[in-house]
């Protein structure tokens, strides 16, 4: 495999990347030689033999560390809407109330479509059978009937992302699939009914681009009172240095205080966990004033789905 052998001879990838390489520009070095493939830069670079790989490295060396310096990485891993959804109901039926929704770090937003997704969980089904892309749930914990006939209105969709991806954007488009290691054929093709999906929208969110760190304060500033505001992300805050994390949490209690509705709906960082969790994430829900309590556990993509949530 490409990352044994990159493990066992780092030298073409250090060119890149230099000696301090912070954890994720591995993945943006891996998102930017498939890039380089599917633009036809390097076309051969991931074909699995070890000499095509470290040919792109060093022919395409200029343009390689140009990407990872400044593209972030850009995964909008819809299968994770497995979660979100009953994360998003028990919000609805703790609050009363439509939601209003925040996304902090939605690449494209395709998430912040959730509803528009068909799911399938053992107890029961949620969103239109016909929808273009649809979630067969692998539980541990089962979602129960109960909450999946949950009422649920959706009255605004804001996300907002350093570098937001527009996916009427063919280039936007080639970015995202970037991310997708070759061979995931599942989650290209869950990528590709999303995109279909969101083009199709009557109603598409509103993207913003910026900081969520320093953009949220505002935005809840100006939330409504006869609506639930939800924040939610899924391992976005990963990404944050701990004191930008703390400048986040800490403007979400503060806007918590002045009464309005406010719920969020997260995944936890590693520093945060309460459980022994190595292999996913865990999601934790709360409705101000309440405290934040432990949702689900689950797999990084959405692969499986422990719900603990009564």
């Amino acid at each position: 495999m490409l990352a044994d052998r990159l493990a066992e001879d780092p030298r073409p990838a250090r060119a890149i990347l230099g000696e301090d390489a912070s954890w994720d520009l591995g993945l943006r070095l891996f998102g930017a030689v498939h890039h380089h493939v599917l633009t036809g830069l390097a076309p051969a670079a991931l074909s699995g033999d070890w000499g095509d790989f470290a040919a792109a490295l060093d022919s395409q060396r200029a343009s390689l560390r140009r990407f990872v310096r400044e593209q972030g990485v850009q995964t909008n891993e819809t299968q994770r809407c497995v979660a979100l959804l009953p994360g998003f109901l028990a919000v609805a039926r703790q609050g009363g109330l439509p939601l209003d929704l925040i996304e902090l770090g939605p690449s494209a937003g395709l998430n912040l479509i959730f509803d528009r997704y068909h799911y399938r969980y053992a107890e029961g089904t949620f969103g239109d059978p016909s929808a273009l892309l649809a979630f067969d749930a692998v539980e541990r914990g089962r979602v129960p009937a109960s909450l999946l006939a949950t009422p649920l209105e959706i009255r605004s969709r804001v996300g907002i992302d350093l570098s937001p991806i527009d996916v009427l954007s063919p280039d936007d488009v080639v970015l995202l699939h970037s991310f997708l290691w070759p061979g995931l054929e599942e989650r290209r093709e869950r990528l590709d009914a999303a995109i279909e999906t969101f083009r199709a929208a009557p109603t598409r969110p509103t993207l913003i681009r910026g900081d969520y760190v320093d953009l949220l304060a505002g935005i809840l500033a100006d939330r409504a009172e006869d609506g639930l505001t939800v924040v939610y992300q899924t391992a976005s805050t990963g990404y944050l240095p701990s004191d930008r994390y703390a400048v986040l949490r800490e403007s979400l209690e503060r806007a918590a205080t002045d009464g309005r509705p406010l719920a969020l709906v997260s995944s936890r960082r590693h520093d945060e966990k309460e459980t022994e969790i190595e292999h996913g994430w865990e999601l934790a829900i709360r409705v101000w004033p309440g405290p934040e309590r432990l949702a689900a556990l689950v797999d990084f993509h959405g692969n499986w789905l422990d719900w603990l949530d009564a």
